[in-house]
């Protein structure tokens, strides 16, 4: 099988192993496989900078050609030390015909189908109900936002009329208090 490696430094830099010790498990896996390596992707900590995906972009990238079949990673935590991002990285890649691999044994059952962890269970549930819901009204192609979870409102600055200018107009708008019946073309002046 055709297998491109991803790894990643940690977010925290005290936790995990670095991205060159990664690799290493990446090549000790596939040699001890059998399977052949394509290529190995990293993020890798740069100074002065944030720990980004140019990486897992590249990954992809490898996928859209055709040319892996599988990406293995050495354990989970290098897709994203959070599970529920760790589940939909893991359906993305699905989706796209790709088998997901771990260097690591422990990650062996939270791989199968159903995992062992009942979060990621309710994780692939969602998925699965998101992508049928994308199937049937046909939107696949559209980038999917997450919106907010209150959306901010926009500040309205309120402005006293200057009654005593001639030279200005000032239209107010008032809205019908909530007990009365709105009745269109009423006006309600302003007291």
């Amino acid at each position: 099988m055709r297998v491109v490696g991803y790894v990643r430094d940690s977010p925290d830099p005290s936790e995990a192993e670095p991205a060159f010790a990664q690799q290493e498990r990446v090549r000790r896996w596939i040699n001890d496989s059998g399977h052949q390596l394509v290529a190995i992707c990293q993020d890798v900590r740069t100074p002065g900078r944030p720990l980004g995906r140019d990486g897992y972009r590249a990954m992809i990238g490898i996928i859209g050609t055709g040319e892996a079949q599988a990406v293995l990673v050495p354990f989970l935590e290098a897709l994203s030390p959070d599970k529920v991002s760790q589940e939909i990285m893991l359906w993305d890649l699905r989706s796209r015909g790709i088998a997901v691999l771990s260097a690591s044994e422990e990650d062996l059952p939270q791989l199968e189908d159903p995992p062992q962890d009942s979060a990621r269970i309710l994780v692939r549930d969602v998925l699965a109900k998101v992508g049928t819901h994308i199937e049937m009204v046909g939107t696949a192609a559209l980038p999917i936002t997450a919106p907010a979870a209150r959306p901010e409102l926009p500040t309205i600055e309120r402005i006293e009329p200057d009654y005593d200018d001639d030279e200005d107009v000032v239209v107010e708008l008032i809205a019908p208090v909530a007990s009365e019946k709105f009745e269109a073309g009423r006006i309600t002046p302003a007291l």
